[in-house]
């Protein structure tokens, strides 16, 4: 999953921010309080250049003052040969944590009523332009 905020090839969008600050850059402070909508490739490998094999459609907010942290909310939209249907994620992502699970809270398609619990890491990360999760 790649994220990325740069203006020609953005996948991801500030839609509010807290009082005083803008939408064009995330706040200061853990970026507390800023919420981002994204739709984003999934690739089966590290090269974001690869066919996308679907896209993670959904919202993240920065909810620490004091850390680096954020809660997830998100949807795999799944259209290949080998998989269709969606799978659901949602939950706190401590950023920092080098692996972090997340509740899988269901599915539809190839993954009708898919629940459990997957598994996160960051694989990259540009700073405020760009990140990839695996």
């Amino acid at each position: 999953l790649y994220n990325g905020n740069n203006a020609d090839n953005a996948t991801s969008a500030i839609v509010a921010a807290p009082q005083g600050a803008n939408l064009t850059s995330l706040t200061d402070n853990n970026h507390f309080g800023d919420l981002v909508v994204f739709d984003d490739p999934i690739t089966l490998d590290n090269d974001m250049h690869s066919p996308p094999v679907g896209r993670a459609q959904g919202f993240y907010f920065y909810d620490m003052k004091n850390t680096f942290s954020a809660w997830l909310g998100f949807t795999f939209v799944l259209n290949s040969t080998e998989h269709r249907g969606t799978i659901t994620f949602a939950g706190a992502d401590p950023i920092l944590t080098k692996y972090r699970d997340i509740s899988v809270v269901g599915g539809t398609g190839d993954f009708l009523m898919a629940r459990g619990i997957a598994t996160i890491s960051t694989d990259a990360y540009e700073g405020d332009v760009y990140f990839r999760l695996r």
